[in-house]
């Protein structure tokens, strides 16, 4: 029973901790909910690494085009720094990761962050339904959403080849110089992905 209370408690103090109420004014409209989860009960939360992340894209068959990338969703766990249970949270991006569009909770609410005049923003509560409808209501589309599953050493693979090739030329190489080029493990003078996933720190 009292793992219930702290459990709901938790999710309340969060869940408040997000409101734009209690934001201070910021140049970006979006809110940095870690740093705000971090910061509860003066200092008692802290963020758990990253969990997941995916690519979201918007089905447009119905315009005889390919699936568009719109953004990303990304996924993170929080905990009390005293113990106690954790609880998952969704971070929404637009295709900048720095900019936040919404967050889903632990619970599975949906909120959309809409920009205010005086940089600030308003919290929109969108519904609560399977990820990829809240995804989909947090970009206020009624196309269908998929979700992608990818690594950060995915995504900067994908930054680096400039040409979408799947292979990283010399000049995409060049201003990392030996960092990258020594996991050519084949000498052909080019990287592919999994060449480039034995880099230990990208």
């Amino acid at each position: 029973m009292r793992y219930c209370v702290f459990l709901v408690a938790a999710c309340m103090l969060v869940t408040l901790g997000c409101r734009g109420a209690s934001l201070p004014t910021v140049e970006n409209p979006s809110p940095d909910c870690d740093a705000l989860a971090s910061r509860l009960d003066r200092g008692d939360w802290m963020v758990n690494k990253q969990t997941k992340i995916w690519k979201v894209s918007v089905d447009q068959s119905l315009q005889n085009m390919p699936p568009k990338h719109v953004g990303y969703l990304v996924g993170k766990r929080y905990r009390q720094m005293r113990g106690g249970p954790e609880f998952q949270m969704y971070t929404v991006t637009s295709l900048n990761r720095n900019e936040q569009l919404g967050h889903i909770d632990s619970v599975g609410r949906a909120v959309r962050y809409e920009p205010r005049r005086n940089r600030g923003f308003t919290e929109v509560p969108v519904g609560a339904g399977t990820l990829e409808n809240n995804v989909a209501a947090i970009f206020d589309t009624l196309e269908r959403v998929t979700l992608e599953p990818t690594t950060q050493k995915r995504l900067a693979f994908e930054a680096l080849d400039v040409n979408g090739d799947g292979l990283l030329q010399p000049a995409e190489m060049e201003r990392y110089g030996d960092r990258i080029r020594s996991a050519d493990s084949n000498r052909d003078g080019l990287v592919d992905f999994e060449e480039f996933a034995t880099i230990e720190t990208f």
